[in-house]
């Protein structure tokens, strides 16, 4: 059975973030071009090992002075949370793969 997110993703062909990070601030920023969405085609995927250092808490303050990098991510995200892990990484490595390897 296929949920909503990924009927939603097999119509528009793009690589969206998961429901908790999608929310109508997001949107409103992708409809307003401030922000903008990957087509599935470009994402380069990667399955990242679960290590401490390698965490999405430890790069993602690192991450957020990378303008090309932050316009795939919320402006605002609720207090303590950080972008999913699988959606971080892809577009890390979409953008940065040399880093990510």
């Amino acid at each position: 059975m296929i949920d909503s997110h990924d009927h939603l993703v097999f119509l528009v062909q793009l690589y969206l973030p998961p429901d908790n990070m999608l929310n109508k601030d997001f949107l409103k920023e992708i409809l307003t071009e401030e922000k903008n969405l990957l087509k599935l085609d470009q994402v380069k995927r990667i399955n990242v090992p679960l290590y401490d250092e390698l965490s999405v808490v430890k790069l993602w303050p690192m991450m957020q002075t990378d303008e090309q990098f932050m316009r795939h991510f919320p402006s605002k995200m609720a207090k303590g949370r950080v972008p999913d892990r699988e959606y971080f990484f892809n577009v890390l490595n979409t953008f940065q793969g040399e880093y990510v390897q």
